[in-house]
């Protein structure tokens, strides 16, 4: 005699709402959660690969001030500033 299966449970991922802040050369970037995009701009990157869906979402979501901010930033500490984006949006590398 077999025991009856117990019933699945679908766990969904919790969507981070906040918006990510990080200071950069004193301007302040103000980037959208990756796991709660909004639909235009999920429409807008859906054809995209990573990367250039990854530096569309910035040019949609920036100020020219934030954006040239961003172009001057040493390329570890971009690195380590777009990991941090990822970590505060819930994201791992692979999911993007």
């Amino acid at each position: 005699m077999t025991s009856p299966k117990a019933p699945l449970k679908v766990v969904t991922p919790a969507k981070v709402k906040d918006d990510f802040s990080y200071p950069v050369n004193g301007v302040e970037i103000k980037l959208p959660s990756l796991s709660y995009l909004k639909p235009g701009l999920v429409r807008r990157i859906r054809r995209l690969g990573d990367v250039d869906a990854m530096y569309t979402l910035l040019e949609l979501s920036l100020s020219p001030e934030a954006l040239a901010a961003l172009d001057d930033m040493d390329p570890d500490a971009y690195q380590e500033m777009m990991e941090a984006w990822r970590a505060h949006s819930g994201i791992s590398l692979g999911e993007f």
